[in-house]
């Protein structure tokens, strides 16, 4: 769309700016919508996030700890990861990828195009946000409709401002909370699963000695590993040769991490790392010295049952959700859900 559904633009509050609702925000800002965007962590892109660390040698080392990847199936979406390569913001993969059944290895899934942000996962959330009013670090009440239109205010109760539409992209259990006003969407929400990840990023003195760059692994507590710094950009990111190719996650098996969620995070490292050096035992070799570790738990990696509608939309309340469990389970689901739930308010708009 390359002209605005209406001369006046209306006043649209976005709540997340995971890449889902950066898609809505785009489209809808696009069309000269007057676009706020409210994110409650420090960033944007959601799981498209990378943790930055540095070493005691001042060494900056960047692990992708959530999205490892993502592929471009959906021609409106392989559009969309065209444009953003032509402007740097991504760039494929071609790391070898293999996968392990508890005895040996095998080669996994080549002719699969993986994309990937640079120089990191994040970098793709930071440039779609540039020219939006966003509004980070900031956790939203359930909006409340009120006299025709839809009031904020954060959970310190300072008011936000009075919006005529609202988009909701947050996981499905938090979107539920958030759409309390809009109960017919709230209910649909709440069906939905997801299933945890514990994550474990790490940082080698040496190359570990493994010969694919990513392994989907199919026995005991670890689901993927990653030499994440075989990524396209992450070597020039890197300040010395010496972690250029050194930086690892490891991502543990949806239900092993279920049971050890409330562990203490040193029992989580441990097991997932005494799996680890498991893995690259089998394959001839040895674990090298460790300078740097860090693990992270996330409640909301996968969809486990996606509602497969796109997005979800009250048109007599002007309030909607998108995400990648309206659609998918993939990063291609959540953008084309974010567009999805934007071309309900513009056709909403162009109807009358």
């Amino acid at each position: 769309m390359i002209a605005p559904a209406e001369e006046r633009g209306l006043r649209i509050a976005v709540i997340g700016a995971g890449l889902s609702g950066l898609a809505a925000a785009r489209m809808l800002a696009d069309q000269r919508h007057r676009v706020s965007l409210f994110e409650k962590s420090r960033g944007c892109g959601g799981r498209a996030a990378t943790r930055r660390a540095t070493q005691p040698s001042a060494e900056t080392l960047r692990f992708d700890h959530g999205a490892q990847y993502f592929t471009a199936r959906d021609p409106r979406f392989q559009r969309c990861v065209q444009t953003w390569a032509e402007r740097g913001l991504v760039a494929p993969w071609d790391g070898r990828i293999g996968a392990f059944d508890g005895d040996s290895f095998t080669p996994a899934g080549q002719e699969t195009t993986r994309w990937v942000g640079v120089p990191g996962m994040s970098a793709l959330g930071r440039a779609l946000a540039e020219d939006l009013e966003v509004r980070l670090q900031t956790r939203v009440r359930p909006p409340r409709w009120c006299r025709g239109r839809w009031q904020l205010s954060d959970e310190a109760g300072q008011e936000l401002g009075r919006f005529e539409r609202v988009v909701v992209s947050a996981p499905a259990p938090q979107s539920a909370e958030l759409l309390m006003d809009a109960p017919r969407l709230a209910a649909q929400a709440a069906c939905v699963d997801y299933t945890p990840c514990w994550t474990l990023m790490l940082g080698f003195a040496a190359p570990v000695p493994l010969a694919f760059d990513g392994i989907f692994v199919n026995q005991g507590p670890l689901r993927w590993v990653a030499r994440d710094s075989s990524k396209p950009g992450r070597w020039a990111a890197a300040m010395g040769p010496a972690g250029s190719g050194n930086c690892w996650v490891l991502h543990a098996e949806p239900g092993w991490t279920r049971k050890h969620l409330n562990d203490a995070r040193e029992q989580v490292q441990a097991a997932m790392l005494a799996a680890f050096a498991t893995l690259v035992d089998v394959a001839g070799g040895a674990l090298p010295a460790i300078t740097w570790r860090q693990s992270h738990s996330w409640l909301y990696s996968l969809v486990e049952t996606p509602l497969e509608e796109g997005c979800l939309w009250d048109p007599a309340l002007g309030i909607g959700a998108c995400g990648d469990w309206c659609n998918g389970a993939r990063v291609e689901d959540a953008w084309l859900s974010g567009e999805a739930l934007a071309g309900r308010i513009l056709a909403a708009m162009a109807s009358g």
